[in-house]
């Protein structure tokens, strides 16, 4: 039942839904091949697909079994390591190891555990793909960079109100040689931006530019001046586009987008229109601002976001798109009116239902904390009691 799962519900949540089939179908036979003989492929794979079924069936049971396979599948990979060479090129191990990092981003319990797992996924593809002059060859190696950059994007950011997070640090020369990496490779599949994409689907200078502004929240570096001029110049580019609505072209010229490449379209809107905000943040209060972004009235990024997120209301699709958790949760940091937070936590609400990751929960946990705190801090400074029945 737990790998039946895997196969036919919870596989299909990994990858956005219109990368090229070859993706999709390429990853999951190598997957269900190397299961058969590796030990701990197998034991990662029962170990996600039981923790998902615990938030959907809120079974205990489902639980303890995720993590009991998440411990045999961690001692089984000890096991190899100590009796292998040769490590960057066994795809199995390196598939036991995003399986591991996604059980604790999308399971619960293991959350602590991902950094381990994100350094090891990294230093997997540093040997493999970084030590030689050759770009990206096959389509599994796209993906697992997509996917490990995709990791960094979140331990990284982690909730905007945690002030210490995941004990993480940040390898920039990773990220930009991956960045490099995916920029200079490309696949013939098809023209549409989208179907080469398997994991993160929008530019990933998007997700870097979210990622340095966060970071300037969370630990108020010292600024380098033509690193911060670099930024502002790819912001105001992205904010050009937006105002242009020329964000990015995910369908050959000519072409009709369907509906999943709307998704990425809106996706890259909301991480340029987030950045913007963050970086207007920035300049206007400085060193004075953190750990989390302001409200941030009459904008026109967040009259912006809103409209996007109105367009999708009640839109299953975007509720499974992933990429879209992550500026969803940080849009409703900006916002003041009742009706807007309502429309953020009910995207929110509906990405859960669909996706049942546990990032999404913990993202809606500490939005409406925050919210409840603002509203209580409101009822203080108007004079009000701090009782409250609602």
């Amino acid at each position: 039942m737990i790998i039946r799962h895997f196969i036919s519900s919870y596989y299909r949540l990994l990858l956005l839904p219109n990368c090229h089939p070859r993706f999709y179908n390429g990853w999951l036979r190598e997957m269900q091949d190397l299961m058969t003989h590796f030990q701990s492929l197998y034991y990662s794979v029962l170990a996600c697909a039981a923790s998902h079924l615990h938030f959907i069936d809120n079974s205990s049971r489902m639980n303890e079994l995720a993590l009991t396979y998440y411990s045999d599948a961690v001692g089984a990979l000890s096991k190899f390591l100590s009796k292998e060479s040769q490590l960057e090129q066994h795809n199995g191990l390196l598939m036991s190891v995003m399986m591991l990092y996604l059980h604790g981003s999308i399971g619960g319990d293991t959350y602590s555990d991902i950094p381990r797992h994100v350094n090891a996924a990294s230093q997997i593809l540093t040997m493999r793909l970084f030590r030689r002059s050759m770009g990206i060859g096959r389509l599994f190696d796209r993906l697992a960079v997509e996917s490990v950059l995709f990791q960094i994007f979140l331990v990284t950011t982690g909730l905007w109100t945690d002030a210490v997070g995941l004990d993480y640090d940040l390898d920039i020369s990773f990220w930009i040689q991956a960045e490099k990496l995916l920029d200079q490779s490309q696949f013939s599949l098809g023209n549409s931006t989208s179907l080469n994409s398997p994991v993160l689907g929008i530019p990933v200078s998007l997700f870097r530019l979210s990622l340095f502004l966060r970071r300037q929240y969370k630990y108020l570096l010292p600024r380098d001046p033509m690193d911060f001029e670099q930024i502002r110049r790819e912001v105001e580019a992205w904010e050009a586009a937006v105002l242009c609505n020329h964000v990015i072209e995910f369908a050959p010229d000519g072409d009709a987008p369907n509906i999943e490449e709307r998704y990425y379209r809106d996706a890259s809107c909301l991480y340029a229109l987030i950045a913007s905000v963050l970086l207007e943040q920035l300049s206007t209060h400085g060193f004075n601002i953190g750990p989390d972004p302001l409200e941030w009235r009459e904008s026109w990024q967040v009259e912006k976001a809103i409209a996007i997120l109105r367009e999708h209301q009640l839109d299953i699709g975007w509720s499974r798109c992933f990429i879209g958790n992550w500026p969803v949760y940080t849009l409703g940091f900006f916002l003041s009116s009742s009706e807007d937070k309502s429309l953020v936590q009910a995207d929110l609400e509906r990405r859960w239902e669909v996706q049942k990751f546990s990032l999404v929960s913990r993202f809606k946990e500490d939005l409406e904390q925050t919210w409840m705190g603002d509203k209580m801090r409101s009822v203080i400074d108007d004079g009000g009691l701090l009782i409250q029945y609602d």
